[in-house]
């Protein structure tokens, strides 16, 4: 039986990656993100590497949309493989979520960006944990700040937060043999950040880069770390600053 995977996400930059060099590796995908047409190019990129995919279009800013996605996974298959928490919110379709303090950003931004970075995550875990068998993962993305939280707290908050969710389901599943760690990336070349940081492209990480990492990390029986993705760098086990 074909392996089966989640990933959210997926509709661009290291979502998209992430479910294209999961998909090589022999995993069926489950493509999770709020843009049908998107979600589907992702899907033609599966296809097209040789892979299988199937879209869950979903808002993970809702949590009547989380807990349908877990109930159509549910109906779809009774093991998973892989959870990979990507979804997160910086920006919106014209601006970044950054530049501002607190007091300044909308509060249905602050909700929304909590929502998306650690409440689905959390509640994807919580969903799908009864469905994981000893060797599967949960492999989460957080992100350096090497500038500080200043500008950009709802988000900073959001991936710190990721990271002890990390560190507390590894000790919690270590008994059921189900292993739990984050990948920790800097600046990432991904469609938005090019959009919108155009002038640190060259210092920043390929989106594939990523994804074989988290591949590899797959592959292997570590729980329980926070890997730091630098370019140009090693690897390394960490946490963001």
């Amino acid at each position: 039986m074909q392996k089966f995977g989640v990933v959210t996400g997926a509709s661009t930059g290291i979502g998209q990656a992430i479910s294209v060099e999961l998909a090589k590796n022999g995993i069926f995908v489950a493509l999770v993100a709020r843009t049908v047409d998107r979600l589907e190019k992702t899907k033609s990129l599966v296809e097209r590497v040789g892979g299988k995919a199937e879209i869950f279009p979903t808002d993970l800013s809702k949590i009547e949309s989380v807990n349908e996605l877990i109930s159509k996974i549910k109906a779809k298959t009774n093991q998973v493989a892989v959870l990979v928490n990507v979804a997160g919110i910086w920006h919106g379709e014209s601006e970044v979520f950054a530049g501002k303090d607190l007091e300044e950003f909308p509060q249905e931004v602050i909700l929304d960006t909590y929502t998306v970075g650690i409440t689905a995550p959390t509640l994807l875990s919580h969903g799908l944990i009864p469905l994981m068998k000893p060797g599967s993962k949960i492999i989460n993305i957080s992100g350096t700040f090497e500038s500080g939280a200043k500008g950009w707290v709802p988000y900073y908050v959001s991936k710190r937060a990721i990271e002890d969710l990390t560190i507390g389901l590894a000790e919690e599943l270590k008994k059921k043999g189900i292993q739990v760690n984050c990948v920790s990336p800097s600046d990432t070349a991904t469609e938005a950040y090019k959009k919108y940081y155009p002038q640190y492209i060259e210092d920043s990480i390929a989106p594939e880069e990523i994804a074989k990492f988290v591949a590899k990390l797959y592959s292997q029986g570590t729980t329980g770390k926070i890997f730091v993705i630098k370019k140009n760098k090693t690897p390394f086990v960490g946490f963001h600053k």
